[in-house]
C-alpha cells in the first residue's frame, strides 16, 4: 500500500512542479503583453495575409468572410486567401462569388488527394505558399474574427517575434444547456491558459489553428509542414513544436482582447466524441519530454480514478489518500487557472471548477486512452 501511496505523491508533486513552472511562463508572457498593448499599432502597418483551409464550409463560410469583411485594417495591407480542398458543397460557388465583390480576396481549389499529405496541410500550405503577406493569420471557417483582430495581433510583432498564437473563446449555436457550456468553456479556456504559459518559456503546447500566426519567411524555413505532413491533425500545435524545435526565432501570445477570435464549439455528441479523440491522438506525437509530461498526467489521472473506484469496491483505506490528493490537485490546479483567468476575461467560468475537478480525471482517463487506439472522423 505505501508503494501506491509513494506513486500517487510522486505524480502529484510532478503535476505541481509543472503548474508552477507554467506559472512563470504566463508571468512572462503577461508581462510581455503590457509593454505591447499601450503602444498599439503604430508605424509602418506589415502586410497579412489571412488563410484559411475549408472542406465543405457552405454553412459557415458566409459568417467568416461577413466578418472579414468588417476588419478595421487597411485593405492595400491585407488579403484573405481561402483554399477549397474537395468539397462537394456549395463551398466553391460560395467563394468563387466572393471574388467577384472583393479585390484582395483570393480562392484556390484543391480537386484531388495526395495519400502521404494530410489533406488539411496540403490546404494550409497551399495558401501560404501563393500569400504575399509577410505575416501569415491562421483561422478556420466556422470561426467569427472580431474587427480588431489583425490590429490585435500584428502589435505583437516586434524585434524577433515570429510566432503569436491567440485566443478562441467558445460561442454556442445549439441550444446548448447552460452547465454543459460552461464546462465546455472551462476547459477550452484552460487549454488556451497552456498554450499561453508555455508560450512565455518558448515552448508553445496547446495553441489552435482557429487563431494563430506566424511570419511566412519562419514557415518557410521551417520547411512547412513537410516534417508532420502525413499526420491528419496537427497542423497548429504539433507544428508549434517544430518551429520551436527549429529555433526560428521568439514567440509571444496575444493576450489582447480584441485579438480573441470566437469559434463554434462541438455542437453534437459525435462531433464533440471525434474532436476529442482527435486531441487525444496527438500525444504520441510529441517530443519525448513533452510526452513523458503528457503521460505523467495522464496516469496521475488515471490513478486517482482507479482509487475512486477501489473505494467504491470496497476499499476504504484508499479513501482519505485519494479524497486528499484529488483536493490538492484540484487546489493547484484552480490556482493557476484563477491567476490567468482575469487576462482572458474568463473570471466568470471559474464557477464552474468544482465540478470539473471532480469529472475531469476521469475525462482524461477516458480520451487519453482513446486517443492512443480509437478511430475518429475528421471532415473525411
Amino acid at each position: 500500500m505505501s508503494l501506491i501511496y509513494w506513486i500517487f505523491g510522486s505524480l502529484l508533486a510532478l503535476y505541481g512542479i509543472a503548474l508552477g513552472v507554467l506559472s512563470g511562463g504566463f508571468r512572462r508572457i503577461r508581462k510581455d503583453s503590457d509593454m505591447v498593448l499601450p503602444s498599439r499599432v503604430s508605424g509602418v502597418l506589415p502586410n497579412v495575409s489571412i488563410v484559411v483551409a475549408a472542406r465543405n464550409e457552405a454553412e459557415n463560410l458566409p459568417g467568416l468572410i461577413s466578418c472579414l469583411s468588417l476588419l478595421e485594417y487597411p485593405t492595400e495591407k491585407f488579403e484573405i486567401i481561402v483554399v477549397d480542398d474537395r468539397s462537394d458543397d456549395a463551398t466553391w460557388t460560395i467563394l468563387t462569388e466572393t471574388q467577384h465583390h472583393y479585390s484582395n480576396f483570393k480562392a484556390f481549389r484543391i480537386t484531388d488527394r495526395l495519400p502521404e499529405y494530410a489533406p488539411k496541410k496540403r490546404a494550409l500550405d497551399t495558401g501560404i505558399r501563393a500569400a504575399t503577406g509577410d505575416i501569415i493569420l491562421l483561422t478556420d471557417a466556422d470561426c467569427l474574427p472580431p474587427p480588431t483582430w489583425v490590429g490585435g495581433m500584428i502589435q505583437y510583432y516586434r524585434d524577433s517575434i515570429q510566432v503569436v498564437p491567440g485566443y478562441s473563446p467558445y460561442v454556442f449555436r445549439a441550444s446548448t444547456p447552460a452547465l454543459v457550456r460552461g464546462l465546455l468553456s472551462l476547459e477550452n479556456y484552460a487549454n488556451a491558459a497552456v498554450a499561453a504559459a508555455s508560450t512565455g518559456w518558448g515552448q508553445p503546447l496547446t495553441p489552435t489553428g482557429t487563431n494563430l500566426s506566424y511570419r511566412r519567411a519562419a514557415y518557410l524555413a521551417a520547411g512547412g509542414f513537410e516534417p508532420i505532413k502525413t499526420w491528419v491533425s496537427g497542423d497548429d500545435d504539433l507544428f508549434m513544436r517544430h518551429l520551436a524545435e527549429r529555433k526560428v526565432g521568439g514567440f509571444s501570445y496575444a493576450l489582447d482582447r480584441g485579438a480573441h477570435v470566437p469559434t463554434f464549439a462541438p455542437s453534437s455528441w459525435r462531433q464533440f466524441w471525434n474532436q476529442r479523440v482527435r486531441y487525444g491522438s496527438k500525444g504520441r506525437h510529441h517530443g519525448p519530454l513533452v510526452t513523458l509530461g503528457v503521460l505523467a498526467v495522464f496516469l496521475l489521472n488515471v490513478s486517482l480514478v482507479a482509487g475512486a473506484f477501489a473505494v467504491l469496491a470496497g476499499e476504504a483505506s484508499l479513501l482519505g489518500p485519494t479524497v486528499a490528493l484529488w483536493l490538492l490537485k484540484a487546489l493547484m490546479e484552480f490556482s493557476f487557472l484563477a491567476s490567468c483567468a482575469p487576462r482572458f476575461g474568463e473570471t466568470a467560468l471559474l464557477k464552474y471548477f468544482p465540478l470539473a475537478a471532480i469529472l475531469y480525471p476521469l475525462y482524461v482517463s477516458v480520451f487519453g486512452f482513446l486517443g492512443l487506439f480509437a478511430k475518429f472522423r475528421w471532415k473525411e
